[in-house]
């Protein structure tokens, strides 16, 4: 559990890029920029001490990043507290896992990814046909069915442990939800070759998920220029960031099915989601400039002036959610006595937010 998680929140994530959550900033060239091939080697030189830094961390621009991260957490929920092929006559129970990314590639950054998001699941669900009452709000109730879903799951991963340059992650993880189905065209054939009918999906969903990033930054700088200079110095701080994802979603689908030979079925349909929410991203910084020297060359002409070098977070930002989703989705499900295990995939129509969901049933 703790190695898909992480690999699906930070494996799948770009790594380097122009904009990436911890930022060193020049506060002060102290006459060094006076000619520009000094400002262009130092400039240089500190960017790649930045990307080494941001290496292990996930970057777009902050804003965006937000808006992929908040897209994606509704996309990861989508089939964990749902049922599409299941044939579930009492009750059913099982347990699943989501994930959902944004592809558009942002054209300002290195970004393979502008956001990703992730939900796991515990599912309970029966069918109403135990109720007293034949029909329930016009509706007949061995047709209804119920599902309720909820999960809560805390992690803590150090990415890298090298002394003075420790960097760890947080994952904190909540998602529940309820989904009713009702059956409104019966199907027919039997287990071994049958259409499934067409199925009304209706539910809520939320998801809740912060990231919390650290940087224990401690880096050294020794370069020399092709013209003569030397830079020297160590950066350090300890910088801090978060991103807090919350997001509410009412999904509306039809879907069918179709069984073969019983241990295979296939499903698909099509739904619209109504939602709402954001993501915000905040930083902290624990540190003060850090010194860099620059001699020989034309830093001698300056009077070998020291460049003062600040790290801090760069991810304030907030992004809301897209609040209508048009969506199609395809599910595969292996069909075992009192067991189904599936995977489904979903995406968007009209950008590329994708989600996957993988999960194991018990149904009787």
């Amino acid at each position: 559990m703790k190695i898909t998680l992480f690999f699906i929140v930070f494996a799948l994530i770009p790594l380097t890029s122009h904009a990436q959550i911890f930022r060193l900033r020049i506060t002060d060239y102290n006459g060094a920029d006076t000619f520009p091939a000094v400002k262009t080697f130092i400039d240089t030189e500190i960017q790649k001490v930045e990307n080494e830094i941001n290496k292990d961390f996930p970057s777009a621009p902050p804003k965006r990043l937000m808006e992929g991260m908040a897209d994606s957490s509704v996309a990861a929920g989508k089939g964990i507290g749902s049922d599409y092929a299941s044939n579930m006559d009492v009750f059913l129970i099982g347990a699943g896992l989501g994930i959902g990314a944004d592809l558009e590639k942002d054209k300002t950054t290195d970004s393979d990814l502008s956001g990703v998001g992730v939900a796991p699941g515990v599912i309970v669900g029966m069918n109403l046909a135990w109720m007293d009452a034949r029909r329930f709000m016009g509706m007949d109730t061995d047709r209804l069915n119920v599902y309720f879903n909820f999960m809560k799951y805390d992690y803590e991963h150090s990415l890298s442990d090298k002394a003075n340059e420790k960097s760890e992650a947080g994952l904190d993880m909540l998602a529940m939800g309820m989904h009713f189905r009702y059956d409104w065209i019966k199907g027919n054939g039997n287990k071994f070759l049958g259409w499934g009918g067409v199925k009304f999906h209706f539910g809520y969903e939320y998801n809740k998920t912060d990231l919390t990033f650290t940087s224990q930054i401690n880096e050294t700088v020794s370069e020399t220029s092709s013209n003569g200079e030397v830079i020297t110095g160590t950066v350090s701080g300890s910088p801090s960031a978060k991103i807090a994802v919350n997001t509410h979603s009412i999904p509306i689908e039809l879907s069918t099915d179709v069984q073969f030979l019983y241990i295979l079925s296939l499903y698909t349909g099509l739904g619209v989601d109504y939602n709402w929410g954001q993501a915000k991203g905040s930083g902290s910084l624990n540190g003060s400039n850090s010194p860099i020297n620059c001699t020989g060359g034309d830093c001698t002409t300056a009077g070998n002036p020291t460049v003062q070098v600040k790290p801090e977070a760069n991810i304030d930002a907030t992004g809301k959610v897209t609040a209508f989703t048009p969506r199609a989705f395809v599910g595969l499900q292996v069909n075992i006595p009192f067991v189904r295990v599936f995977v489904q995939a979903d995406k968007v129509l009209g950008n590329e937010v994708v989600g996957a969901t993988a999960g194991v049933r018990f149904v009787y």
